[in-house]
Formats: structure tokens, sequence, C-alpha cells
């Protein structure tokens, strides 16, 4: 089956939750014609994809141009940056010349490509990828901000979400990660379909006695995980180390912002940045902690402790993103208070931590592993493509 991927962002390396994502279709349908089509690799990337792929370039004053389109005409900023003639022109072409029998759009910044899309063949089957909904993400941002940033991401919530919105019913399926972001989307039943993205499980040989390690991975440039990050460290981790103070947080992950970054100044507390392999980090990790108040979707941090089986300690906003029979495999903590004490917990009582991580890692195989969300990923293709044959 011929199937064409349009997203925003190349998927190389992958260090974002979007790029997560592409690269896991990508693995999924390795069997069928696929064809990828994306802006450009960053500078120095060589490594390619497992698919055929056409780029386009995104230079500066097209992204200029975009926003200022995308400002006057109500539709999101983020679908401005990516939004350009070259862009829609790249599609349409491939389109015409691939003749797919299904197109998959990633994310409302991609919407402009539906448009494309339905201009030069109107029959083709579309499933939209929202992965996470970016209307909630920007209204649960705003509420954290400061007035004016606040009206800002406010205005793109009410924009990304009557986008989102509108895509789902120009599309003929709609995914998201979890069943809260799909229910943002307002999909009818019978065309919404939540497929997770997929933990990364990390190689791990054997769990050492590393002491008392609490750890926090993932993009660390994430807006959520950089503010709940400052967060922790004030409100956190001195009562953490006031019941443990030979206790070691340790931050690893890619693109970690300056915020980040200053943490290694305080007592106990450790930066890596753009690590290859989580693998150490997850062996000497007796947590993990994933405090994010805001963004959307399920945070990649989760699913990994999960998959490595290490304990997590999780805010109620991200655990609500777990499938409704993963929910009892993580602390969830609220107040700074119940932080500490789920942390201090897990980090002294080795059996309950033992039990709290197994119990983690059987959620993650029976509903995060890559072969589950594979499989769920070539059944929406198939769905899609019979949406074609009936319409012939």
């Amino acid at each position: 089956m011929r199937v064409l991927l349009v997203t925003s962002r190349h998927p190389v390396p992958p260090w974002r939750g979007n790029q997560v994502r592409t690269t896991e279709w990508l693995s999924a349908l390795a069997d069928h014609d696929l064809h990828l089509v994306c802006p450009e690799a960053g500078r120095g990337i060589t490594e390619a994809p497992p698919a055929r792929v056409t780029t386009w370039r995104l230079p500066p004053v097209g992204r200029a141009i975009g926003l200022v389109r995308a400002a006057f005409s109500g539709r999101p900023l983020q679908e401005g940056l990516y939004d350009s003639a070259a862009a829609r022109r790249t599609v349409a072409e491939v389109v015409l010349s691939r003749t797919p029998d299904v197109v998959v759009i990633q994310m409302v910044r991609c919407a402009w490509a539906a448009e494309a899309v339905r201009k030069v063949a109107p029959g083709v089957p579309i499933i939209f990828d929202a992965i996470d909904a970016m209307g909630l993400h920007f209204d649960r941002a705003s509420r954290s901000a400061s007035a004016r940033p606040g009206v800002l991401l406010r205005s793109e919530g009410v924009r990304c979400r009557r986008r989102e919105r509108w895509l789902s019913g120009a599309a003929d399926i709609t995914v998201a990660v979890s069943a809260r972001d799909l229910a943002e989307l307002s999909v009818p039943p019978d065309k919404g379909r939540v497929i997770p993205v997929a933990g990364r499980e990390t190689a791990i040989r054997e769990r050492g006695k590393s002491g008392p390690v609490v750890l926090l991975s993932g993009n660390l440039g994430y807006r959520p995980t950089v503010q709940s990050a400052v967060w922790f460290a004030r409100e956190v981790w001195p009562r953490v180390l006031a019941r443990v103070p030979e206790a070691r947080w340790v931050l690893a992950g890619a693109r970690p912002a300056a915020a980040i970054r200053r943490l290694s100044r305080l007592r106990g507390v450790e930066v890596h940045a753009d690590v290859p392999d989580l693998g150490t980090f997850m062996c000497s990790a007796r947590v993990a902690v994933a405090p994010m108040s805001g963004g959307s979707g399920v945070p990649m941090k989760v699913l990994e402790a999960m998959a490595a089986g290490v304990p997590a300690v999780v805010h109620p906003w991200a655990a609500d993103g777990l499938a409704k029979d993963a929910a009892s495999s993580v602390a969830v903590a609220g107040s700074a208070d119940e932080w500490a004490e789920h942390v201090e917990r897990l980090l002294s009582d080795d059996h309950a931590a033992g039990e709290l991580g197994e119990r983690g890692r059987r959620a993650w195989r029976r509903i995060y592993h890559p072969d589950v969300v594979a499989r769920q990923i070539r059944d929406v293709i198939s769905e899609a493509s019979e949406t074609q044959r009936s319409d012939v």
C-alpha cells in the first residue's frame, strides 16, 4: 500500500515527542510503500529515515510571512510557521506523482497539507494524527503564565482548537495518543481512534546499588518540563533532602534549557545534556519523576520509566493522560508534601519501589509496547484504505 506521511519536523534525531511519533509510524509501516514529506533536516544531520523522503526548506523569511498570514486569517501561529507555497507545492507534487492510497497528516501544524491534498486528490483518505491536542496544550499553559503571555497563549489555544476540529472533520479518521486528547478534538466515535505513543525501552543490563537517585529524563527544553523542574527544585527537592540527605537528583536528556542547567548548582543535583543513551541513568535510578502540570498527551519520561521498571511519581495532570488500566501503575502526587512523601518512600522502601516498578512495566508491555502500537497503526491504515475502496 502507498502511504504518504506529512510531518512538521524531520524525524532525525528523535529528540522531541512528535519526532518519536513519526519514527513509530515509519517503523510500523516499513513493509508499505512509504513516502515522508517534511522540512529539511537540521545542519549536520546525515542520518536518513527509513523511508523515501521529500523535503522543503523553511527559511526565516518564509516563516515570518507564514506567521503574519496565520495571525490575520485566524489560523494557529503553529501552523503559520510551517505553511508556505513551497510546502503546499511539495505535498501536491508528491500526491500527484505517487498517488497514495492513504495520506497521514501529523499535528495541526500541518493542517494546510489537508487543503493541498484535497485540492489535487479529493478522494484520497486522510488520517489526522493529532498526537496531542494543541488547543488543550496552550490553554493549559495559559493558566500558569503571567498576564500578557497568558493572553497570547489563550488566543493560540482557541486558534488551535478551532483548526484541529476543522481538520478532524475533514479527515476520514482522527488519531490521538490519549482518550483525553481525542475528546478535546470533538471527534465522532466512529471516526476517532486512540493510538498511544510507544515508550522507548531502554537497554538495562542489571540494576545496581547506586544509592537514592531520583531521575527526570526526556526533552529538557520542553516548556512544561522546564517549568515543572524549576518548581520541583524550589518546593520538593529541599523536602526530599531533609528526609534523605544523601539523595541525588539527576536530570538527563536532550536540549536542556538554561533554567535546567542552572539547577546543577543546587546541592545533590546533576544535569546531563544530550545523552546518547538513557540506559546508564535508568540503571541507577531508584525513582523517576514527572511533575508536569501542563502539556498534553502522555509524557515520554513516564512511559520510559515504566518500560524500564523504574517506579514513577507523576503529577495528576500527567497521570490523567495514561490509559485507565495503567493509572495504578504510577504514584500520583499533587502538593509538595505529597511529592516528598512518595519520593522518600520509594527511595527508602525497596519492596514498595520494586512492586510499583513491576506494575508499571507490566502495564507498559500490555498497552505501550512498540509492537502493540505498531499493530494499531497498521490497523488504522488498513481501515482508512477501505474508506477509499468503498467510495470507488
